[in-house]
This record gives C-alpha cells, sequence and structure tokens, in this order.
C-alpha cells in the first residue's frame, strides 16, 4: 500500500544550484548544493548536514525558466523542511524536502 502523495504541482527532475541556511540554528551553516527535483511549492536536495524536519530555512535560487516562465534573477525563499530520509549509508547523506512558504523577488535595476 503506497502513503499519500502530499507533494502539490509539477515536479522537473533537474540540478539547480542553490544555496540554503537555517534561519534560526545555529548548527547548520550555509552550504551549497543542486536541488535534484524542484516545482514551484518546494525543492529536494541532497545534504550531509544534520536537519531535523520542521527547521525553517532560507534557500537562494535562480528558479528555472521552465518553472516561472522567465529568465529571472535570484529569488529568496523562506521554508519549512518537510521531509529528511538517509540516501546512502557509505558517504552519511539525506535528502531534504524543503516546502516553500514565502519568497522574495528582486526588482529589475532600473537604468
Amino acid at each position: 500500500m503506497q502513503g499519500h502523495e502530499r507533494r502539490h504541482g509539477h515536479r522537473f527532475i533537474m540540478r539547480v544550484p542553490l544555496r540554503f541556511h537555517a534561519t534560526k540554528e545555529a548548527a547548520l551553516r550555509e552550504e551549497s548544493v543542486s536541488s535534484m527535483n524542484i516545482s514551484t511549492h518546494g525543492v529536494y536536495f541532497a545534504t550531509d548536514q544534520k536537519i531535523d524536519e520542521g527547521v525553517l530555512v532560507q534557500l537562494h535560487l535562480k528558479m528555472p525558466k521552465e518553472i516561472v516562465g522567465d529568465d529571472v534573477g535570484e529569488w529568496s525563499f523562506t521554508g519549512r523542511v518537510a521531509h529528511v530520509e538517509p540516501l546512502s549509508r557509505q558517504n552519511g547523506k539525506s535528502g531534504v524536502g524543503v516546502q516553500f512558504l514565502f519568497y522574495e523577488v528582486p526588482r529589475p535595476s532600473l537604468k
């Protein structure tokens, strides 16, 4: 029996460079990683840092044109860690799913 699917929106399997850090957890350092999949509602990536479900994180990334329909600059997201799962026992990496809660889009510069 399969579990209930909680995802909303189409997921794109693509590597998008991003930076993340916890909003309040001093134990989490800022790290640069790449997404494993991404949608308008969240992102999934691998890290070797220990992250707990429910933690709020700040992410910085350039949303792909395939998702937002236009070339854009770097966006800043506040998200909640929705799930964490071990990916490999050898390297200690975990897969982290983050649900986007809020975002800021940079304003175009006036020329």
